[in-house]
């Protein structure tokens, strides 16, 4: 019934192929790079370390039929050369140009895919948004209905709240959008209708003009794989000991690392100690140099799952105060690990304030330290028991298997209004 196009690197259209798979109605998936039976073969006979390129190649592997998958790796290919260009400052401008010449090579080699399944029966096209191009038109020509599947703010909106702390632009405000978002934001206009991964980028949709009856939502699940890393959460004396914070992601200003890193000065006289688990931006290392020495603050660079959650089960708080994301992942891991959360709007979570955790305005560094500090001064049991709530929730509401039945569900509601 569905085809299934997950563009390059490990993206959660990945773990849609597979919830589709296993309810067989996909018919095909296309995707980047990917490591079909020979190459498991050959790899497992060769000791690769755990972070390699190659053991992230073997991470993409899903559950899926392998007659049904499609790997593109030249796309992909030229896209990654695009990315080594863009190193060498004076041929950036010709490194963006080759990245997006991967993404319309892509969708032009998914075309023959997309035919072929249409002949024998397939009604949906789902696409990542930037992949489509051309394959959208030869779809919709082949009579099936196309979904494009956006994970962050819309494209117009993106850039404007980054820039302005995560306000939302104001209809006069002008919203520039550089080369490869222009072209991502065309081919979610060329769909008949887009999925969103949360209320928050669908706000950002309905902002810009968007008519919210094209815009559908569904939650993601936390993926099976990590909820298998989550250790034993064992009870602890905290008494005399450092409020330990946590943030993962990349540390970057759209995730709200500036305003992090301002809050926690306001706390100087707080005892608190933040580990960041993922890679720090040059410009973050640059301009916060001084507060990154700060004894009290590890970089534990990017995780393995199963590190990452057992940082997370260590945590007495999770901090993500991000600008602008599509539904961020790691807010749902951390509720999964049984965290008290505090973050933003903007991260397109499904944390309320007062019942995950705490909910602050993006952007706002006080509001941010007042949060942080009130946090600190709840009983700890009181964190724990708001921990527990949140990885029952979790469990209770969003697996990945409860993805795949609200994904299939949105699949028959289109069908039976193109049937109308």
């Amino acid at each position: 019934m569905v085809i299934i196009s997950n563009g390059f690197n490990k993206f959660y259209l990945a773990v849609a192929a597979a919830e589709m798979n296993r309810r067989c109605v996909l018919t095909n998936f296309v995707t980047g790079a990917y490591p079909k039976p020979y190459l498991v073969d050959l790899c497992s006979r060769v000791r690769t370390n755990r972070d390699s390129k190659l053991a992230r190649l073997l991470n993409r592997r899903e559950k899926i039929d392998d007659r049904l998958v499609m790997s593109l790796w030249i796309p992909e290919a030229v896209y990654t050369a695009g990315l080594y260009i863009n190193r060498t400052a004076r041929m950036s401008a010709f490194g963006h140009w080759v990245e997006r010449m991967g993404f319309r090579l892509y969708g032009r080699a998914s075309i023959s895919t997309i035919t072929r399944a249409a002949a024998n029966g397939a009604k949906i096209y789902h696409y990542r948004a930037g992949f489509g191009h051309k394959s959208v038109q030869v779809a919709k020509t082949a009579g099936l209905i196309t979904l494009c599947d956006h994970s962050i703010a819309n494209p117009e909106a993106l850039g404007y709240l980054v820039a302005n702390e995560g306000r939302m632009p104001e209809k006069e405000d002008i919203c520039t959008v550089g080369p490869l978002w222009s072209d991502i934001n065309k081919d979610i206009k060329q769909a008949d209708t887009v999925l969103v991964n949360s209320q928050f980028v669908k706000d950002t949709f309905i902002n810009r003009g968007w008519n919210p009856q094209v815009i559908h939502v569904v939650y993601l699940g936390v993926e099976d794989r990590f909820l298998k890393e989550i250790p034993y959460k064992k009870e602890k004396d905290n008494n005399g000991t450092s409020f330990q914070l946590l943030f993962a992601g990349s540390f970057e200003k759209r995730k709200g690392a500036e305003v992090l890193l301002e809050a926690l000065r306001l706390l100087k006289d707080k005892d608190w100690k933040l580990k960041i688990a993922g890679g720090i931006s040059p410009d973050i290392k640059r301009r916060f140099h001084n507060d990154l020495m700060d004894v009290r603050i590890s970089c534990l660079g990017c995780l393995s799952r199963g590190d990452l959650a057992s940082e997370m089960v260590e945590a007495d708080g999770f901090v993500f105060p991000s600008l602008a994301e599509g539904s961020a992942r790691v807010v749902f891991e951390a509720l999964a690990c049984g965290c008290y959360v505090i973050t933003t709007p903007n991260s397109g979570s499904i944390v309320e304030n007062g019942v995950h955790g705490r909910l602050v305005p993006a952007g706002d560094a006080e509001a941010l330290a007042s949060a942080i500090r009130e946090t600190m001064a709840l009983p700890r049991e009181r964190l724990r028991e708001t921990g527990r709530n949140n990885a029952k929730e979790i469990r209770d509401r969003y697996l990945q298997s409860q993805y795949g039945d609200k994904l299939l569900e949105l699949y028959q509601v289109l069908l039976k209004t193109k049937d109308k």
